[in-house]
């Protein structure tokens, strides 16, 4: 069972804005969805909001349930849910993706990545990008700077440390 959206996958996706979801995702994608019974289509909900970001961000049911969860227990006014609701509630869309993996891409979500007949499909755990090839390419580039700022002064550096790695608390300035 697929339980995690991992890999790269590079798709078609046609003047309407159809895509096919790649099969793996597809698996990834009803596994997590509890809400999800046998036989029917399993949810995916698309961000395309956030206006630092040059990717939509995609959530399984269950992933998208959990960050529902976690904003419905945030104090009313706060200015974080209020972030949090606009990107994931105003500035998202449920999709339905039929029996062969295809939906189509919510109008804003194509207008965001300029999309020229493919897409990038990015595993990231929980969730996964769809991102434009060339914005791809650059997250590559993105990827080799950090590992390098990471890896200075270490004669080896395995990037896997990285998850046992104790959290640094942000300097703060105490001067008053």
């Amino acid at each position: 069972m697929d339980t995690r959206f991992q890999g790269t996958n590079v798709c078609k996706v046609d003047g309407k804005g159809r895509v096919s979801l790649p099969a793996k995702f597809r698996r990834t994608l009803q596994a997590q969805d509890a809400a999800c019974a046998p036989g029917d289509a399993a949810r995916l909900y698309i961000a395309y909001g956030n206006p630092m970001t040059d990717y939509v961000e995609c959530l399984s049911g269950d992933a998208y349930d959990d960050l529902d969860q976690r904003i419905q227990s945030m104090p009313e006014g706060e200015e974080e849910r209020e972030v949090l609701e606009i990107l994931y509630y105003s500035l998202c869309d449920e999709v339905q993706v039929d029996d062969n993996g295809r939906f189509v891409l919510p109008g804003s979500a194509r207008d965001k990545l300029a999309l020229d007949g493919e897409a990038v499909f990015q595993g990231k755990g929980t969730k996964f990008h769809i991102l434009k090839p060339a914005d791809s390419e650059a997250s590559k580039d993105k990827l080799a700077a950090m590992l390098a700022k990471l890896s200075e002064g270490k004669e080896f550096f395995n990037p896997v440390s990285l998850a046992n790695a104790p959290k640094t608390p942000p300097v703060t300035d105490n001067a008053e």
